[in-house]
């Protein structure tokens, strides 16, 4: 049996006990019946206790919090998929913990991907495994989303690495995807892919660094923006940058 039926959100809001959210009873379930959910179940339940413990070393200190004026009482309870949101805000704008400010600094939507790409782990990709068909519903479902028609050969002939899910994001109401891959160790990388608002005249050349402590790569068509980021082989993001940049995705 596939486990494609819940979405990461709706899990961690599961396990935070959202029950204005998501389907409580059906995901009880479906845990009771398929062993590959129960294991991303589990495997959420510790990047989400990791994510908290996290975003506990940004809060600042009783000291700065009582010089703050008091509006209100504060609810005793962080949802946590409001604690995965605020630590991604956090990480964003550059309040993180790491090596955010020891590269080139990269503002808006590149920032945030990377920020979102940082808190993948091993595990965030190993339980998913679809068939060709599947990937390619999927992939032509997500590459719609930014005007594109992206061909699952095209992912699945890059060299070193293993295509496993596409999904759909947004900055600032704008919609951006994702293309997730695995090297053989089980390394997670990323290629997010955003539409400009203005299309440029000339392409960008396809520059590395790292960002949120990751080996990454950006470029542009001119129409669209790229950005594939994970791990820390400089060599390997380099390679398959232009891979992909030759390829026209």
């Amino acid at each position: 049996m596939q486990d494609r039926r819940f979405s990461d959100e709706e899990l961690v809001a599961y396990l935070d006990g959202e029950t204005e959210l998501v389907p409580m009873a059906q995901i009880e379930a479906a845990v009771q019946e398929d062993p590959a959910l129960a294991k991303r179940l589990e495997a959420l339940r510790f990047d989400v206790t990791a994510l908290q413990e996290s975003f506990e070393l940004l809060q600042p200190s009783r000291d700065v919090l009582g010089a703050l004026p008091v509006r209100g009482r504060a609810p005793a309870k962080r949802p946590m998929a409001a604690v995965a949101m605020a630590a991604c805000v956090a990480l964003a704008v550059g309040f993180g913990l790491g090596n955010w400010t020891s590269g080139p600094e990269r503002s808006g939507w590149v920032g945030y991907v990377a920020a979102y790409q940082a808190l993948y782990t091993h595990a965030t990709l190993d339980h998913i495994q679809q068939t060709p068909e599947q990937l390619q519903n999927e992939l032509a479902r997500v590459s719609a989303a930014v005007g594109k028609d992206i061909e699952l050969a095209q992912l699945t002939a890059l060299p070193d690495v293993e295509y496993k899910r596409g999904q759909v994001l947004s900055f600032q109401g704008r919609p951006l995807i994702q293309l997730a891959f695995a090297t053989p160790s089980g390394v997670p990388m990323a290629l997010c892919i955003m539409r400009r608002e203005e299309a440029a005249v000339s392409e960008e050349a396809l520059a590395t660094m790292r960002l949120e402590g990751l080996s990454s790569a950006v470029w542009s068509d001119g129409a669209y923006d790229y950005v594939l980021i994970g791990g820390t082989e400089d060599g390997l993001v380099r390679r398959l940058g232009q891979a992909l940049q030759s390829m026209q995705i």
